[in-house]
């Protein structure tokens, strides 16, 4: 097996997880079986060849040949062409809850903007039991993905609402708003890899502005839309791309946030950190 394995990470450029992951689901066995078994059966070797020609020659990212990623604790059903979760934007939930894990008691609300897999919002429900979590899109294909996510991790705090930003929201109010809006520019799409290029919903990667725009419309307008809770060190997050901190926080000044970014794993600024 460790022979398939190597011979998966060279036609794929995996990484050993990654290609474990791809074995596990060509024959329904948990790594730990699959160590201990000495070959496959032929019709799981023309599957795995099948699926390695879909990666290779379409470019079909693994986490829609498998169906679903880990995201935190929680197991995300994924399918083209809604956005899959990054490492990236668990690492800022993740920090964000440790962060709060403090203020239990004055966080009763949470709104997530733009929620696509529901991965964000379920992730805060799990950290925040006792909130009512609102979680927001403009695409119903992605709120029904939201939707069976919610009952596959036995999550019930979260309500899903199909909304254009804030415009189904009417008079309610949140201790804490969350997003990870379309940032990336249009002018930059020949520049991402033909995996997410030809797969992933260009509504929920690209935003006009130069990628600015649906940010922007967030630090206008979260505001009005907010509890004033004074003892909450951070009332809004925003992920943004690795170039727009700058100007983010420039923006965030402008609209009166005390605003700062924060730096992911990968030695990239991938978040803005926002209170009034």
């Amino acid at each position: 097996m460790i022979e398939l394995i190597k011979l998966i990470q060279n036609k794929t450029n995996f990484s050993t997880q990654e290609a474990w992951w791809l074995l596990e689901h060509v024959t329904g066995k948990k790594m730990t079986t699959l160590l201990t078994d000495q070959s496959l059966k032929q019709k799981e070797l023309d599957l795995l060849e099948k699926i390695l020609n879909q990666i290779t020659q379409e470019k079909k990212p693994l986490a829609y040949i498998i169906g679903s990623v880990p995201f935190l604790n929680l197991q995300i059903k994924i399918a083209a062409p809604i956005l899959i979760p990054r490492h990236e934007t668990e690492e800022w939930i993740e920090s964000l809850i440790q962060k709060l894990s403090a203020f239990q008691n004055q966080i009763t609300t949470i709104l997530d903007i733009g929620t696509g897999s529901g991965c964000i919002a379920l992730a805060l429900a799990q950290g925040f039991p006792n909130a009512q979590i609102t979680a927001i899109d403009i695409n119903p294909t992605a709120l029904a993905l939201a939707r069976e996510n919610a009952i596959l991790n036995q999550i019930k705090n979260v309500e899903f609402i199909e909304s254009n930003l804030f415009e189904k929201l009417q008079n309610q109010k949140f201790d804490l708003i969350v997003s990870n809006p379309p940032y990336i520019n249009p002018a930059e799409a020949s520049k991402l890899p033909p995996e997410v290029a030809l797969w992933e919903d260009f509504g929920a990667l690209f935003a006009k502005d130069q990628g600015l725009d649906i940010i922007v419309q967030i630090l206008k307008n979260s505001d009005q839309f907010l509890n004033k809770n004074q003892k909450l060190p951070i009332q809004l997050v925003i992920e943004i791309g690795y170039d727009q901190k700058n100007t983010v926080l420039q923006i965030a000044q402008q609209y009166k946030w005390q605003a700062n970014a924060k730096i992911d794993s990968f030695g990239k600024w991938r978040s803005i950190w926002a209170k009034k």
